[in-house]
């Protein structure tokens, strides 16, 4: 299993960039984990809308999801040119609700998150927990072939969310505050301390922040969250593949 990130911005991204947006890719398939303003720009260089097995929204603000229609537009085409055989598979919390019936088209297939039940898409098993955010959010865990990867959504610090990073080979955290920043109000949020507190705790073996403030120190949260941890610390880079 590996891992590129498309975008990881958070609330709106610097110029040229993107936000929140991973694709995951398995023997098997492909997964994109949210699908924020920007992300089908980087998301063509990479992959096509056929080539996935499904979507996962950890929750829906706009900077996780404003891609989406752009995205359902491509697989429309697809599906239209006979490229894509199967509808496009979209898992979404289901509040907002207003949010989610927005998402409803004739080539989209819409599961509802239940975290009491395992997803299985690209040969993984995959688990969802409930953090504490602003609106309906939930963490994602991956796992395939023995390795883990998880990714926090957006939460400030919760236990729920140690206990599914466990031993994870990457974790991916949202480090939203910095001080200095003007970028966030802080609610439902991490600074790069806290991300590295809950890292350490799960004893994972790679930390990289994401969803962060584009008027940050990025190195002075690195630093910060390294240690946190207890050890090294990436900041994410977008033409790199990390290899789960």
């Amino acid at each position: 299993m590996n891992v590129k990130i498309l975008g990881y911005w958070g609330g709106y991204p610097t110029a040229g960039g993107a936000t929140a947006g991973y694709l995951v890719t398995t023997a098997e398939g492909q997964i994109l984990l949210d699908c924020g303003s920007g992300v089908m720009s980087r998301f063509s260089y990479e992959t096509r809308v056929e080539q996935l097995s499904g979507v996962i929204l950890s929750h829906l603000h706009h900077d996780h999801m404003a891609d989406m229609g752009i995205l359902q537009y491509a697989a429309a085409g697809a599906i239209r040119n006979g490229r894509m055989p199967h509808r496009l598979a979209l898992y979404a919390p289901a509040e907002p609700a207003d949010k989610l019936s927005s998402l409803y088209e004739t080539h989209t297939d819409i599961h509802v998150i239940d975290p009491e039940k395992k997803v299985h898409m690209a040969g993984a098993e995959i688990e969802f927990v409930p953090v504490e955010h602003t609106i309906p959010c939930y963490a994602v865990k991956i796992t395939y072939r023995g390795k883990v990867l998880v990714y926090s959504g957006d939460t400030s610090y919760c236990d729920a969310l140690i206990q599914l990073a466990k031993d994870a080979d990457i974790f991916l955290c949202e480090a939203t505050i910095c001080k200095g920043s003007v970028h966030t109000t802080g609610a439902g949020h991490m600074d790069a301390i806290q991300a590295g507190m809950i890292a350490g705790q799960a004893n994972v073996k790679k930390l990289i922040l994401v969803h962060l403030p584009g008027d940050g120190n990025l190195e002075l949260m690195r630093q910060e969250a390294s240690q946190a941890f207890g050890g090294p610390v990436d900041l994410p880079e977008p033409s790199r593949l990390y290899l789960v």
